[in-house]
């Protein structure tokens, strides 16, 4: 297998006492994320389970984040008012997810400005084989989402392309806030082989892990039955989706054109036309020609 091209740690030139407070608890810049990412040896090995995963190409991995950002985030689930969630309730869910245009607690707002980063989604395009990733900041279907006790999520495959630029949905990712969960109160995340309507995983929703989930035709997941939490016990997750702007099936592709001047002079219109065909050597001779 290639080894793959692993980013750049964005942290590197940090210096140790950089670092942001929030609620009075010292995030160091350098420890927001797990050093483990940047290892070419590691991101090889979780290359190895998502070729491997099964019944459809997905990442399950824990200790991500630093724990302190993550606990800051899961209190900042108080910030929405009860009026504030937006439910989604019908035969098949129940879930509390947050409105698009909301202002994130501090904490939340640092951990989606790390997951949508330029080196973020450059390790999620080599982690899951899926290249030239977009992240969106808009978090359409992302942010904080929370089921209550009753809450439910049935089994479904996610939509296709994003409801106001027309990407097509390459993956989402979740990340889990919940300590101490029991699996007797239900809500695993279940991956299902659609042919056979049977779950082939189930994934505990627990603090601290990521589940990452390409999007596909085969791709069917949920936790169908209703929850039974203790008083005062929510689940709550983080959430992420990230794109491409792949043509749908049946589409021709256009080939992409560089950047377009309005040249007014014939002598500039004949240099760019000469650029644009020649190999740079011939063009830096051409280009001395015609500069004298």
């Amino acid at each position: 297998m290639t080894a793959p091209t692993v980013p750049l740690n964005p942290f590197r030139h940090h210096a140790a006492d950089d670092h942001v407070v929030i609620r009075g608890r010292r995030l160091p810049l350098g420890e927001l994320v797990n050093p483990k990412l940047f290892d070419v040896a590691y991101v090889d090995g979780l290359r190895q389970q998502v070729a491997q995963a099964s019944p459809f190409p997905h990442l399950v991995d824990d200790g991500w984040f630093n724990p302190d950002l993550l606990e800051l985030a899961r209190e900042e689930f108080s910030v929405l008012h009860e009026g504030e969630w937006t439910e989604w309730a019908s035969h098949y869910q129940k879930i509390y997810r947050s409105p698009q245009r909301l202002a994130f607690g501090p904490a939340t707002t640092l951990y989606f400005n790390l997951v949508n980063a330029g080196w973020f989604v450059e390790l999620l395009s080599c982690v899951m084989h899926v290249p030239h990733l977009i992240a969106d900041a808009q978090l359409f279907g992302g942010g904080l989402h929370e089921s209550r006790t009753g809450g439910r999520f049935g089994i479904h495959r996610d939509f296709d392309r994003h409801l106001h630029n027309g990407l097509q949905n390459e993956m989402s990712m979740m990340c889990y806030l919940n300590k101490d969960w029991d699996p007797a109160w239900g809500g695993a995340l279940e991956l299902w082989d659609g042919d056979k309507k049977q779950a082939l995983r189930h994934i505990q929703p627990e603090f601290n892990r990521i589940a990452i989930l390409c999007h596909g035709p085969v791709s069917y997941h949920g936790h169908p039955e209703p929850m039974q939490l203790p008083e005062g016990v929510t689940r709550r997750s983080l959430s992420s989706y990230y794109y491409s702007n792949r043509p749908a099936p049946g589409m021709t592709e256009t080939p992409p054109q560089s950047t377009q001047f309005l040249i007014w002079k014939t002598s500039e219109r004949m240099r760019e036309a000469a650029r644009s065909v020649a190999p740079p050597i011939l063009w830096n001779a051409l280009k001395r020609a015609l500069d004298r």
